[in-house]
């Protein structure tokens, strides 16, 4: 139970008796305060993304290989939602997150019709991403970034948003990464823990409102939902290896008075 729960509702009721309020109002508790669980899922660590990309060849075969892996590589690096990435070109005029490196840094120019906030914007990319783009020798930069093609497609099409959905968990199976597990029931590797990996990476690098913009998300709140104040096992590791051998520790025991 939260404390503003608590005093909102003994509040409420010292009212009601007082005679100040005619109706004692009722006050729900907000849903998923009690054993909320923030992530499906979790981020995928580097040596997981490794098993990922060693399993590609046994499940779309060898020679649609490297395209899935160019795509998953992409995905570890910019962090981009699935039917995003799928929408990333290298044409100027072209209706989806448009390459643009005419400036200093890499961005991603993003129409009003494909940003979820619904307005024209820069979008700076991560420099590893920026880059994994740049390593495309300018004669190759045209059409889209990423063309992952289906394995039981014989034409050579692309994959769409649902296909590379599900070819990416299949991946993920295959490699056996576990994310999630509720009643010995296992959930594995998808293609958004590799944005939650993504995330988790730079929240450990940025503020806040550096990673709300580098995520992209309309608000604030879910930046620090999802990605801070959470992986608390990671934060102990940081301030563990803070810790230099001339520092001067004080043993935690139960006889320490402080």
């Amino acid at each position: 139970m939260s404390i503003a729960w608590h005093s909102a509702r003994t509040g409420g009721g010292w009212g009601h008796e007082n005679e100040l309020l005619a109706k004692l109002p009722k006050i729900r508790m907000p849903k998923g305060a009690k054993g909320d669980k923030l992530m499906k899922g979790r981020p995928i660590t580097a040596e997981e993304f490794d098993r990922l990309l060693d399993k590609v060849v046994s499940v779309v075969g060898k020679d649609k290989a490297e395209g899935w892996k160019h795509f998953l590589r992409g995905r570890w690096w910019s962090g981009l939602r699935i039917g995003e990435s799928l929408t990333v070109t290298w044409d100027q005029w072209g209706d989806g997150l448009i390459v643009d490196t005419s400036g200093k840094y890499v961005m991603l120019r993003i129409p009003a019709t494909g940003e979820k906030g619904g307005k024209n914007r820069l979008y700076p990319v991560a420099p590893e991403f920026a880059e994994f783009l740049l390593a495309t020798p300018e004669d190759q930069r045209t059409g889209f970034v990423f063309n992952p093609v289906p394995s039981r497609v014989v034409k050579n099409e692309r994959a769409t948003r649902e296909t590379a959905s599900k070819t990416v968990a299949k991946i993920g199976m295959t490699a056996g990464i576990v994310v999630d597990k509720k009643d010995d029931k296992a959930s594995y590797a998808s293609a958004h823990d590799l944005r939650r990996a993504f995330g988790f990476r730079w929240s450990r690098r940025v503020m806040p409102a550096v990673l709300k913009e580098l995520m992209r998300h309309a608000d604030i709140g879910t930046t620090m939902k999802f990605y801070v104040g959470t992986q608390a096992e990671a934060t102990a590791e940081i301030l563990y290896r803070s810790i230099t051998v001339e520092d001067d520790l004080i043993p935690v025991t139960k006889s320490n008075n402080f």
